[in-house]
């Protein structure tokens, strides 16, 4: 029982963390602008990213801690209907909100059928629902991966690392060292699968003290390669070069696993004196509807020109703006009969 709300504790307090993590990633932008903005600004912008780039490698291992035993607790055909329920409406509904965002705010023509088309199967609505995407491709694989939990720790440790080496290694050894034949690579393990299943190890293995640490130390290498290997190439090509900042990078795999870890064995439990477990559970379960309303406030945001022409200020402030003012939005649209499943 004790292992139940500790492991409550740590997805919420997890799930709170990462998703003001990816708004800190939209509000610096600035890091693709290399060559084109102050030099201060960008550094400070690839600061900002290496410090929250492990946000949604750990959305991913949110839901493999929270449905790869899905089957304990309800049957594939109820898991189908809540996967729906809670992503799929929200994502048409706020698909076509987004394609219609040009017309209020820019004065755009209307859409055509074909952009409702490409909206929804196209992501070209908006460009951060690629997640959604992504997402709704594992929910479909679940069912099965599911059953690879069932026998132990063996299939997954496997998994983890067969897909590490895959997408994460694989690229850094044909780019700098010599080139090794694409069909190498297990077809199923490209993507996020490694990840799903690390949430899941991370949740379920007892780690020791020792082994934690020598996840922190590789976290940490893994977020100095990322700046400063980013930094180096970038210069060297004079442009930005993204091989250390994917999320399935030989940087971020690391990184993103030693923030997990750090959260799962972390005493969330103490801010519970000065904050109720309903409390900090009501802005967890918010979390994907600020992923869904945030950018809104971003667009907005850029409306005003003292923040356009101050942008340092407008990358490290914004944030705290943007996850505030989307949280309230998000509490208000739950307490609205229907409109609540636009915001799940």
């Amino acid at each position: 029982m004790a292992h139940q709300s500790k492991r409550i504790a740590y997805i919420d307090f997890m799930n709170i963390m990462a998703c003001f993590g990816v708004i800190c990633l939209h509000c610096s932008g600035s890091v693709f602008a290399y060559g084109e903005v102050e030099p201060r600004l960008w550094l400070l912008s690839m600061l900002v990213q290496t410090l929250t780039h492990w946000s949604i490698p750990v959305f991913f291992m949110i839901t493999g801690t929270t449905l790869l035993e899905y089957r304990k607790k309800y049957d594939t055909k109820i898991y189908f209907k809540k996967r729906f329920l809670r992503t799929g409406i929200p994502f048409v509904f706020w698909s076509v909100f987004y394609l219609f965002r040009p017309v209020f705010m820019d004065g755009a023509a209307l859409p055509t059928l074909e952009d409702f088309r490409n909206a929804i199967f196209n992501n070209q609505a908006l460009g951060i629902f690629w997640f959604f995407y992504t997402l709704f491709a594992i929910y479909l694989c679940i069912p099965i991966f599911s059953l690879l939990t069932e026998h132990g720790y063996r299939i997954p440790e496997y998994i983890c690392i067969l897909s590490f080496l895959g997408v994460a290694v694989y690229p850094v050894i044909t780019r700098f060292f010599f080139p090794v034949y694409s069909e190498t690579v297990p077809p199923f393990l490209n993507g996020y699968v490694g990840y799903l299943f690390l949430g899941w190890l991370i949740y379920k293995k007892e780690l020791s003290q020792k082994t934690r640490r020598i996840i922190y130390i590789f976290g940490v290498l893994g977020a100095l390669l990322m700046f400063f290997g980013t930094w180096y190439l970038s210069s060297q090509s004079g442009t930005l070069d993204q091989i250390f900042m994917e999320y399935l990078s030989i940087a971020c795999y690391p990184m993103s696993t030693a923030v997990m870890v750090a959260g799962r064995y972390l005493k969330w439990e103490k801010i519970y004196d000065f904050c109720k477990p309903e409390k900090i559970s009501k802005i967890a379960n918010a979390g994907l509807g600020i992923y869904l309303v945030h950018m809104f406030y971003i667009c907005l945001g850029e409306k005003f020109t003292f923040l356009v022409i101050h942008p340092m200020y407008y990358t490290l402030i914004m944030p705290f703006v943007i996850y505030s003012v989307s949280l309230i939005t998000v509490l208000i649209l739950k307490k609205i009969p229907m409109v609540q499943k636009l915001v799940p």
